[in-house]
């Protein structure tokens, strides 16, 4: 076989080749899996032909531009994955393929947390005096039965009130989330207390004539840090289920899985907390108009369960957490 013979049944491959090195530009991972597929299988065609066209044809034009050839395909086949940012991972995707690896698990703890406030709120309707009483110390809620049920409700000085809202997000987070080991009841009751207090105040505010003033307090950082809440409660349900069922796992195992898919979630919900509440402890200082308080806490809230839909895609449920299975279904980051 002449050299022209050769290069003419080689070309389309080589040709092949060199697009798709073209595409990669240094980096396999900017291709599918694929064309990376399809780069393993023509890089080792393509080395096999520069054996041959070394021994048959060293001295042609096309066996130089083959050894270029081979030799930008070595590099993306067999060349070390570019280090990426840990730090920029995490914040643009990793964290948010976490909470929505959720699952189940995520569309529970959100709907304790939800419903109880919807409960909270129809009992403050029915029973204001009662309902005050689940209210903490902090809050120094004060509700007297009349003609429209509350007529005064006082609430600290709101640097005061900023801390302690904060602090005890962070308390409740941590309880939600541990809870899983007492099989999910702790973080189901933790779930449930705080979302009926939620509902039990906004009411009893609205009855007594201060709802815009709860907005303007507790709406801007309040809907952030009910979602880092929700988002800490299905990781403890996730401990809960890996418990209670570990599938073919041993619970053990099923823990072990979920240590890298817990810990993300612990680090993104305290960033989130913290971003929470430097709002709180600024926005509250302001007296917001009200369409603006509610802006402000649309948008973080919004902006976090954006990220989770576009971000959040591209990892299967939680289940295996993030480590891959043992004996059962496997999830990959």
């Amino acid at each position: 076989m002449n050299v022209e013979r050769f290069v003419s049944l080689r070309a389309d491959d080589w040709a092949a080749l060199e697009a798709l090195a073209q595409r990669a530009r240094g980096r396999g991972d900017r291709l599918s899996p694929a064309e990376v597929l399809r780069l393993g299988h023509l890089y080792r065609s393509a080395a096999a032909d520069l054996a041959v066209a070394r021994r048959r044809y060293p001295e042609a034009p096309g066996t130089a531009r083959l050894q270029t050839l081979v030799a930008q395909g070595h590099g993306l086949v067999y060349g070390k994955a570019g280090r990426q940012d840990p730090v920029r991972r995490f914040v643009t995707t990793r964290f948010w393929q976490r909470v929505h690896a959720g699952g189940r698990c995520l569309a529970l703890s959100g709907g304790i947390l939800v419903g109880f406030a919807a409960l909270g709120a129809l009992w403050a309707s029915v029973e204001p005096v009662a309902a005050a009483g689940i209210l903490p110390a902090g809050f120094h809620a004060s509700a007297h039965p009349g003609a429209n049920g509350v007529v005064g409700i006082s609430i600290p000085a709101r640097s005061g009130l900023a801390v302690a809202i904060f602090t005890n997000n962070i308390v409740v987070s941590l309880e939600v989330l541990a809870g899983g080991f007492t099989l999910g009841l702790l973080s189901a009751y933790a779930l449930a207390t705080n979302g009926a207090m939620v509902g039990v105040l906004g009411v009893l505010e609205l009855k007594a004539g201060g709802f815009e003033q709860f907005v303007r307090l507790i709406v801007p950082h309040g809907l952030l840090e009910l979602s880092c809440i929700a988002v800490a409660g299905s990781a403890g349900l996730m401990i809960a289920r890996a418990l209670v069922d570990p599938g073919r796992r041993t619970r053990a195992e099923a823990l072990t899985d979920l240590v890298p898919c817990v810990g993300d979630i612990i680090l993104g919900v305290a960033g989130c907390l913290v971003i929470a509440g430097l709002t709180e402890g600024i926005v509250t200082t302001w007296d917001l108009p009200l369409g603006l308080a509610l802006g402000i806490g649309l948008l973080l809230a919004g902006g976090f369960w954006g990220l989770v839909v576009w971000r959040g895609r591209g990892i299967p449920s939680a289940r295996a957490g993030g480590g891959a299975a043992r004996a059962g279904p496997a999830a990959s980051t």
